[in-house]
C-alpha cells in the first residue's frame, strides 16, 4: 500500500530508525544549514527546537538515499531505475476530493510568511530566507491546463516573494499571461506527498505531460486534489502547507544573491509573487531541501537519467544505466555499457551530452564498474582511459543558466572520456573482488 503522504512516510521511516532528531535549539538563520552540512547524515534529519518557532519540525534529507525512493515507490532498490521509467509511463489521473488536512487552518488577511514558516537562510551572502523545495501550480492562460514545478522563492518580506522562472511549463503559463497584460495566479505547495516531489523530476512542456498524474503513475495510486480557497488551482489535499498567490505583471525585482545547487551564488531579475491566502495542517512539517546537498543530486539524477535512458538504448543498445556525479549539480554523468565498441562509446557520448543542456561531462565505463561509487568512476578513469585515445570535445553547444563558467554568448564547451576497457587482451583489466561468502558462512572448526 502507497504512503498516503509525507507525514505517513515519516511515521514509517521513524519506526525503522531512519530519522535523526535534532534537539539543540538552532536559528533558521544558517544554523539548520550547517547543522546538515556537519550531520551529514544518509537519514532523515528532523529538527524539533527551531528558534522563534517552538512547536513547529523541519525536516530534510527525506529522499536522500535511493533507498528511500524505492520505498517510495514500494520497490526493491536494485530494480529502482526501470521501475521509475515504467510507472513514468503509468500515468494515474489525479483525484478530485472535496476539503482535506490541508485546509485545516486557512489564513487570508495580515500574512508575514517568515512569522508562520521557518523558512531557512542557507548560505553567507543569500540576500534572505528561500523556499528550496516547493512547488509551484500554476494553470495555463490560454487551455486552462494546469501543471507544477520546482522553482526557488525568495522570502521577500511580509507575504511577497521572488520566483525564478528558468523552466517550463510554469514559465510557459507566465510568458503567456504577462504576455496578454495579465497576472497568473500560482498555488505553493510545501511539505508534498514524496510521489509528487519525484513526478515534478520530469520534463514537461506547456502542453504536458501532466506531472501530478506522472506522481499517481510513480505512486501507484491516484494523488488527491483539493480546489485552493481562492482560484481555481487544484492543490494536493495532504500537503503540509499551501501558499496561495498570483505573480504580478510587468514587475521585475532583483533575486538573489542566492547559493544555488552548481555550488555557487546567482542572482537575477524575476517576477514578484504577492500571496493572498494561506492554508495549513494542524502542526505542519515544514520540509526543507538542503541545497547543494544529497537530496536534490538523489532525485534530480533519477528524473534526468531515466528521461532519454529508453530511446538512448535504441539507439546503443548496448548502454546499461546512466547516473550523476554528486555535487556537480547534473553536469557531470556517468554511464555504463556492456561490451560497447569504442565506436558505440563515441556514439553515446555524443548522444548523451546532447540530451540536456546541464550535462557537460560523460564518463563511460564498462559494467563492472559501480556507477553510484564515486570511488570506482574515478579508479576506471585513473586505469583504463588515455587522453590522446579516449577523449571527446564538443564546442559551442547551449550552456546552462547557473553555470558562470559559460562563455558570454551562452555557450559551452562538453567532454566525454571513455573509461572502458580496450585491448587484444581485456582480461589485464580485471577489477579485484573480495569473496563475499568465506566470510559471510560460518567459520569451520
Amino acid at each position: 500500500m502507497a504512503y498516503r503522504d509525507l507525514r505517513d512516510f515519516l511515521q514509517a521511516l521513524e519506526k525503522e530508525g531512519e530519522i535523526n532528531k535534532i534537539q539543540a535549539e538552532l536559528n533558521p538563520r544558517f544554523e539548520v544549514s550547517a547543522a546538515m552540512k556537519i550531520i551529514n547524515d544518509s537519514r532523515v534529519v528532523q529538527f524539533e527546537n527551531i528558534t522563534g518557532y517552538p512547536g513547529k519540525k523541519a525536516v530534510g534529507n527525506v529522499l536522500g538515499t535511493r533507498g528511500r525512493i524505492a520505498k517510495v515507490m514500494g520497490v526493491p532498490e536494485e530494480t529502482l531505475t526501470q521501475s521509475f521509467i515504467e510507472r513514468k509511463n503509468q500515468q494515474i489521473a489525479p483525484r478530485v476530493v472535496e476539503g482535506g488536512p490541508v485546509k485545516d487552518v486557512i489564513i487570508s488577511e495580515n500574512i508575514d510568511l517568515v512569522s508562520l514558516l521557518p523558512v531557512l537562510t542557507y548560505h553567507e551572502k543569500d540576500i534572505s530566507p528561500y523556499f528550496t523545495s516547493a512547488l509551484t501550480i500554476a494553470r495555463d492562460p490560454g487551455t486552462g491546463m494546469q501543471n507544477i514545478g520546482l522553482h526557488r522563492l525568495q522570502v521577500k518580506g511580509g507575504n511577497r516573494l521572488g520566483i525564478l522562472l528558468a523552466n517550463p511549463p510554469v514559465a510557459t503559463f507566465w510568458q503567456r499571461a504577462e504576455a496578454a497584460g495579465q497576472g497568473l495566479e500560482v498555488a505553493i505547495v510545501l511539505g508534498a506527498d514524496p510521489a509528487i516531489m519525484l513526478g515534478t523530476m520530469t520534463k514537461a512542456t506547456a502542453e504536458g505531460p501532466d506531472k501530478i498524474a506522472v506522481a499517481g503513475g510513480i505512486k501507484g495510486e491516484a494523488i488527491e486534489l483539493t480546489r485552493a480557497e481562492a482560484s481555481d488551482i487544484l492543490v494536493p489535499a495532504h500537503a503540509e502547507v499551501i501558499l496561495e498567490g498570483r505573480i504580478i505583471p510587468g514587475i521585475r525585482e532583483q533575486e538573489g544573491p542566492f547559493g544555488e545547487s552548481s555550488g555557487s551564488y546567482f542572482q537575477f531579475l524575476s517576477p514578484v509573487i504577492e500571496i493572498h491566502t494561506v492554508t495549513h495542517r494542524h502542526d505542519f512539517i515544514f520540509h526543507f531541501m538542503q541545497v547543494w546537498g544529497v537530496e536534490p543530486d538523489i532525485i534530480l539524477s533519477l528524473g534526468v537519467s531515466t528521461e532519454n535512458i529508453s530511446s538512448l538504448k535504441r539507439m546503443v543498445p548496448t548502454l546499461k544505466e546512466i547516473n550523476f556525479s554528486p555535487g556537480t549539480c547534473m553536469f557531470n554523468a556517468v554511464a555504463s555499457v556492456q561490451g560497447a565498441t569504442p565506436a558505440e562509446v563515441r556514439q553515446l557520448m555524443t548522444l548523451i551530452l546532447g540530451m540536456d543542456q546541464r550535462i557537460k561531462q560523460i564518463i563511460v565505463v564498462d559494467d563492472d564498474v559501480n556507477i553510484f561509487d564515486m570511488r570506482e568512476v574515478q579508479w576506471a578513469l585513473a586505469t583504463r582511459f588515455q587522453a590522446d585515445r579516449d577523449m571527446l570535445l564538443l564546442s559551442g553547444l547551449k550552456g546552462y543558466v547557473i553555470d558562470h563558467s559559460i562563455h558570454s554568448d551562452g555557450s559551452t564547451s562538453k567532454i566525454g572520456l571513455d573509461a572502458t576497457k580496450k585491448g587484444a587482451d581485456l582480461s589485464r583489466f580485471e577489477k579485484l573482488r573480495c569473496l563475499k561468502k568465506v566470510w559471510l558462512e560460518p567459520r569451520r572448526r
